[in-house]
């Protein structure tokens, strides 16, 4: 079975977290915010998905962005179902 493909923008806590969802057939890749707004300015095919609660999610995030918390990732029905979508996860920022 294939695997998504996944480009992390994986900051803060969420880094380790993360890298253990994106699943043993592909290392997450960590992009900065530059790079994950060019992707956004240029109109990629991309779902990107905000992996903090819903409380932090609903006190701010990034347009167009979908919440699934870290603990429901394996179960949401919001995840892809086309297993070559890319994935950009996304949580707390860094400095």
């Amino acid at each position: 079975m294939r695997r998504a493909r996944v480009l992390a923008v994986v900051v803060g806590v969420c880094a380790l977290a993360l890298a253990g969802l994106a699943l043993a057939a592909a290392q997450p890749k960590e992009i900065s915010t530059s790079e994950l707004k060019a992707l956004m300015d240029k109109g990629a095919d991309f779902v990107l998905i905000n992996s903090l609660s819903k409380i932090e999610y609903d006190a701010v995030h990034i347009p167009g962005s979908i919440n699934i918390p870290y603990e429901e990732m394996r179960t949401s029905p919001l995840m892809p179902k086309d297993k070559n979508k890319l994935i950009v996860f996304y949580c707390a920022g860094r400095k």
